[in-house]
């Protein structure tokens, strides 16, 4: 016998208010200077990965996506060929287009699961949040959660 799962939404957002800049278009070597001092995160064919920005590879990963994160930024990249499209969220921020994001929390791939690749341990060792950006146009964005 097994129970029901509770009713409603596993995980429930909080409403929280944030600055959104659109950077555009920068080159790989702009973006990785635009990253610099930030944990990164992205999925590409040899697993996902988080490392400091500083350990980001030469040339754009493999990846659709990098999600990388400050103590005052979280920052979402969508890689194209050599260029990154981009856009930096300021949590708490009140100036500049103010924008509402639903914070939730988002964990990486089970350990078993194959969809990404191996997973290394620091997949498992942090908290993630999820700050989604509803409407037309949705996006995600991601940074470790504090403990």
């Amino acid at each position: 016998m097994t129970t029901s799962p509770p009713a409603g939404p596993r995980h429930t957002a909080t409403v929280q208010p944030a600055r959104l800049d659109r950077i555009g278009r920068l080159s790989w070597p702009q973006a990785r200077s635009l990253l610099a001092g930030t944990t990164c995160a992205w999925a590409d064919l040899d697993g996902f990965h988080v490392a400091d920005a500083g350990r980001l590879p030469a040339d754009p990963p493999h990846s659709t996506h990098l999600w990388a994160w400050d103590q005052a930024r979280c920052l979402r990249l969508r890689i194209d060929g050599p260029q990154a499209l981009t856009a930096v969220l300021r949590p708490s921020q009140d100036s500049g287009e103010q924008v509402h994001v639903h914070v939730r929390p988002g964990t990486p791939w089970a350990a078993g699961d194959q969809q990404a690749g191996p997973l290394p341990p620091e997949a498992h060792a942090l908290d993630f949040e999820l700050l989604e950006l509803p409407g037309p146009t949705p996006a995600t964005f991601v940074r470790a959660a504090p403990r």
